[in-house]
């Protein structure tokens, strides 16, 4: 199910999860909730369909997602070479500012991946009556789908943390870092990819 695969927002999730703790890395996901019902509203009301009709725009939109995340994947390795004082002092003291431009920073990651939209496009159309959407349905599948992604998002949250706490080691905090810019590199890599072939 689309809501509990894991992607490049279950991997933001848990590098927050590590350095912030769980209950301020969820609420940083809502961040990326909001994105997947901004997508939802948009596949119901149809835009989705615009994108089908017109998949230049719709390749336009996946090249920035694929950008996006090629740029975080880079700015968490630049992160990792900071060196272990770096890595610990954000721990320490999670400042409000940096947990906003996390916010941000999850609803980009949310926004800029089209697996949503696809699944919603996908999703939506069959649960039409004779060719016409049902919009107060359309929106109660996806407010429900949302609701399970966030505590699926949860659960991994608090997992996590809770191995997390057994790895305290600063050189397990660089590697962390690493894996998770090298998922962003390679998951941009191949969203651009996807959208030459």
């Amino acid at each position: 199910m689309q809501a509990g695969s894991p992607g490049p927002s279950t991997v933001f999730l848990v590098n927050n999860s590590i350095q912030y703790g769980p209950f301020k890395a969820i609420g940083v996901l809502t961040g990326d909730v909001l994105a997947i019902l901004i997508m939802g509203i948009i596949a119901s009301l149809g835009v989705a369909t615009f994108f089908t009709n017109h998949p230049a725009m719709f390749n336009a939109l996946k090249l920035a997602g694929a950008t996006y995340f090629i740029y975080l994947g880079v700015g968490a390795f630049k992160k990792s070479r900071g060196g272990a004082e770096a890595l610990g002092s954000e721990k320490s003291d999670p400042k409000t500012p940096i947990l906003r431009r996390q916010w941000f920073k999850s609803f980009f990651v949310g926004i800029s991946n089209p697996k949503a939209l696809i699944y919603f496009t996908a999703l939506l159309p069959q649960f039409e009556i004779s060719g016409a959407p049902d919009l107060y349905f359309f929106a109660f599948l996806v407010m429900l789908t949302a609701l399970i992604k966030f505590s699926v998002l949860c659960c991994y949250a608090i997992a996590a943390t809770k191995i997390a706490s057994k790895i305290t080691l600063p050189s397990a905090s660089r590697t962390g870092s690493r894996l998770v810019a090298t998922f962003f590199i390679l998951f941009g890599v191949a969203l651009g990819f996807s959208t030459i072939h």
